[in-house]
């Protein structure tokens, strides 16, 4: 039987200790590998409900499960198609603080994929193979070696379509140590910044691939890719302008990664690889004998419910897959839409309020007085999404008209240089004898019209992008009023 070109699957994370002391809700369900989240929601009315979503992917995996069980299930069957040649691509994606890099990296009592992938690889692997490992990030769309001091990369392709990063360094490694510690010190490199969800976010997609040569030829490749925290215009809006950027060029290489798994999965003729950097440079993965796997993370907690909506929407978008048949034609339509079901107050949520498993969620409101999240559940603040869309929109202007601005800086500079040169030559012909003071004088004159001209036409861009970063500040606050407004009061 042959093996999926892509795995989708999700893991949920376990209340954290900070958060059960708040008091935060689990509202995260896994059944199988079903996904079933149940959001409280308030109407305009001010009547409180439950909505519920069902998602469906070729594995999940709640809280119980350790890093060493998704890695047994998921990823040991992978390195080792990785030694017989295949090319292997893992991501983690999701919300800041859901759980990605403990997936990846673990901590200081659990170890992550990285390195029980290398554990399963030196006792695979013959002495005639050699391990190496590279370990870069992308950042604005700007490729930077975190094994060699942050030296910026650049990403070339050549005539036979192959892309290829020139300067990345590359580090051999013999042992399980000596591959913590290589990951460790790339680490430690990355950018973080910080938005309203994480004080310490991913701002960077970090990439470390791991090659396997035999005899100087490179017979197997993985390659582990850590994405930047998924954003939203909301949770960075109140942060400073490059922060907002940043979670532009992020989303903007998730849905060129999503498009580029889903061409993969569907064996479409094209994949739009040169739709962002990150698709870019993960050209060969994509392509030939090749594996894919998404690890979604998702957190349990109530006031996350946004954000573990959009990383299993972005995971079933990647895979679309179907929901399991329901029991009548209207509810199989509702899932397929990825429509909610609304449980209104005095429904009846759970089949024993008093038994709550460890794998389900805890009790949502009581029956005899009505409680539903009394002291957590307010309703949702207003949006304007006319505003959201003007400041995406801006944002991705000013990213394109950043780019064309350094452009015409470049090209400024280079026809400036033409234009000394012209003025250098200028001035050996009028300082010969018999030369004409006319011809310097207009030929002068010439080069200094010209020399405005290109001094304005610069002049011009600059002052619109200016007036646009002062746009967006502006649009930025605005957003900020509408996203952040106090909820309305009982």
């Amino acid at each position: 039987m042959d093996q999926p070109k892509i795995i989708v699957a999700v893991r949920k994370r376990p209340l954290s200790k900070k958060e059960n002391k708040e008091g935060q809700k689990d509202i995260v369900e896994v059944q199988g590998n079903t996904v079933i989240v149940r959001e409280p929601r308030m109407k305009v009315d001010l009547t409180k409900f439950i909505e519920e979503f069902n998602f469906n992917f070729d594995a999940a995996f709640d809280q119980q499960y350790t890093n060493e069980d998704l890695y047994q299930q998921l990823v040991k069957p992978m390195v080792q198609a990785a030694i017989n040649g295949t090319k292997i691509t893992c991501f983690a994606y999701g919300q800041t603080g859901s759980g990605k890099t403990y997936t990846m990296l673990g901590d200081q009592n659990v170890v992550g994929i990285y390195t029980l992938a290398a554990y399963d690889l030196f006792q695979m692997i013959p002495n005639s193979i050699v391990m190496s490992v590279s370990f870069y990030e992308i950042y604005c769309s700007k490729l930077f070696d975190l094994l060699n001091d942050r030296v910026q990369l650049i990403a070339r392709e050549d005539a036979k379509g192959q892309v290829n990063i020139t300067g990345l360094s590359e580090t051999k490694v013999h042992s399980v140590q000596e591959f913590q510690k290589t990951v460790e010190m790339g680490i430690k490199s990355r950018v973080t910044g910080q938005n309203s969800v994480n004080q310490d976010s991913s701002r960077s997609h970090a990439i470390l691939q791991i090659n396997l040569r035999q005899q100087n030829k490179i017979i197997g490749k993985l390659s582990f890719i850590d994405l930047a925290g998924s954003e939203r215009g909301a949770d960075v809006v109140e942060y400073h302008k490059q922060t907002r950027i940043d979670g532009a060029e992020i989303n903007k290489s998730l849905l060129a990664l999503k498009e580029c798994i889903r061409a993969l999965d569907l064996n479409k003729n094209h994949t739009p690889f040169r739709g962002s950097k990150l698709t870019q440079v993960l050209k060969d993965s994509f392509t030939g004998n090749c594996r894919t796997l998404m690890i979604g993370t998702i957190s349990p907690c109530h006031k996350d419910a946004e954000h573990s909506l959009n990383t299993l929407r972005y995971a079933d978008r990647v895979k679309e897959l179907k929901a399991p048949q329901a029991s009548n034609g209207v509810d199989q339509l509702t899932r397929e839409l990825m429509l909610p079901r609304q449980y209104i107050m005095n429904n009846y949520l759970f089949e024993s309020p008093q038994a709550v498993k460890s794998s389900s969620p805890p009790k949502l409101f009581d029956h005899d007085n009505g409680d539903f999240y009394e002291d957590e559940v307010q309703m949702k603040p207003s949006r304007n999404s006319n505003l959201k869309d003007k400041h995406d929109e801006l944002i991705q202007q000013i990213l394109d008209e950043e780019r064309a601005l350094k452009k015409a800086h470049r090209d400024h500079i280079d026809d400036l240089v033409e234009l000394v040169n012209d003025e250098m030559k200028m001035l050996q012909t009028v300082d010969q004898p018999n030369s004409d003071i006319e011809e310097y004088v207009d030929g002068l004159d010439h080069v200094l019209i010209l020399k405005i001209e290109k001094i304005m036409r610069l002049r011009k861009k600059l002052q619109q992008f200016k007036q646009h970063l002062m746009d967006e500040q502006d649009l930025a606050h605005q957003c900020q009023t509408h996203f952040y407004q106090k909820p309305h009061q009982n």
